[in-house]
């Protein structure tokens, strides 16, 4: 409820937005910040096949608070500002740009579908980068560099241009290889991540990268085995 103590220091206040695994509240006093509170919730396919999983919520922002910890400290702009409890933490309140940005490894999933050509485990060097327009109804549709210039958004006071989505594609190869070299020394390898950028509100006219901190946003193959994955293709596959 609104009038929640969270600590000591800060109230929640309305629903900003609530989403298939997380709700966004805003913080009382403070139009600048969130709170993220992420539910035990694992979807799929779009949101169509979704399911409770006991601990989720606590895993999901486990994960999620560290990359972007790892991230904050190598200079990456994010909107992470702190971890709160167990389930959920405080960042900036910023305004969607409707773009993700996905970077790939290795193929496989839709893009070995929309690429048939291609066969599953050819490897991308450099990684391969997409980008998608965000439409749950119509799938997400990938969507060229050009399309995106020509969008004309504006998201934050932030117009979008070309300048705008050059810094977007460098910042999310970055935290790509920061990202797959982590993983790599747990003998794990990043397969492919999608991320999300901002535009933040108020004072703050910049652009901060939103996504790509979440077990819902990768795919994990431990010592590079698509058996041993340990992201939510899982749930897809069991599906299917």
């Amino acid at each position: 409820t609104g009038s929640e103590m969270l600590g000591e220091d800060f109230k929640l206040g309305p629903v900003v937005i609530e989403g298939k695994t997380k709700v966004v509240y805003q913080l009382a006093g403070d139009p600048e910040l969130v709170l993220l509170q992420s539910k035990d919730r694992i979807t799929a396919g779009d949101g169509d096949r979704s399911h409770d999983m006991k601990g989720k919520a606590a895993i999901s922002t486990d994960t999620t608070t560290t990359i972007f910890e790892l991230l904050n400290a190598a200079g990456i702009k994010t909107h992470f500002v702190r971890r709160n409890e167990e389930t959920s933490f405080i960042a900036y309140n910023c305004e969607m740009i409707p773009i993700e940005w996905v970077t790939r490894r290795v193929a496989t999933g839709s893009f070995l579908k929309r690429n048939p050509g291609v066969k599953e485990g050819y490897r991308f060097c450099p990684p391969k980068q997409e980008t998608f327009f965000r439409d749950d109804e119509n799938h997400d549709p990938q969507w060229s560099y050009e399309e995106c210039i020509a969008a004309h958004m504006t998201v934050g006071g932030v117009p979008i241009g070309q300048d705008e989505l050059d810094i977007m594609r460098k910042t999310t190869l970055t935290v790509f290889e920061i990202l797959e070299r982590s993983w790599a020394s747990l003998d794990c390898s990043l397969i492919d991540m999608k991320i999300e950028f901002g535009g933040q509100t108020q004072h703050r006219r910049n652009l901060t990268s939103w996504g790509g901190g979440g077990v819902d946003e990768w795919r994990l193959w431990p010592l590079g085995d698509k058996r041993l994955m340990k992201d939510k293709q899982v749930l897809q596959r069991a599906e299917e």
